[in-house]
């Protein structure tokens, strides 16, 4: 496998929205105009066969590297198990990386790469506006 900073392809917007529960596409482009970067993991044959997007949120007392979002599908490969090593070491001068997620299945594959729950997001649409 083969990963490099990438630009936005229809391939590429159709992994990331495989990953978004509540942010839409646009979000997340948006997101990659004001500083995250979008990522491409090719095949041995250089197919694109996943896409994420990464991003370092610089805080008073530390800095986390954040999965934005990502996605992706080679048959017979967990991508989850594959890509995240390589993820982390590239978060350099990050004291955390954090990885935001609905979906209970990607917190069971990530619990043993040493991923923990640190915080629960709820959330209630009011439709006050």
């Amino acid at each position: 496998m083969r990963i490099t900073a990438a630009a936005w392809t229809e391939r590429n917007r159709a992994y990331i929205v495989q990953a978004l529960t509540t942010a839409t596409l646009a979000d997340i482009e948006d997101q990659t105009r004001n500083g995250a970067q979008l990522f491409e993991v090719q095949d041995d044959e250089g197919e694109a066969v996943a896409a994420f997007v990464l991003r370092c949120d610089r805080l008073a007392c530390r800095n986390v590297g954040v999965v934005v979002a990502a996605g992706g599908s080679l048959p017979g490969v967990d991508l989850t198990a594959a890509i995240m090593p390589y993820i982390e070491r590239m978060f350099v001068g990050v004291d955390a990386i954090a990885v935001h997620t609905a979906r209970p299945g990607l917190q069971r594959k990530l619990a043993p790469q040493g991923f923990r729950i640190k915080e629960i997001i709820l959330e209630k649409e009011v439709g006050h506006g």
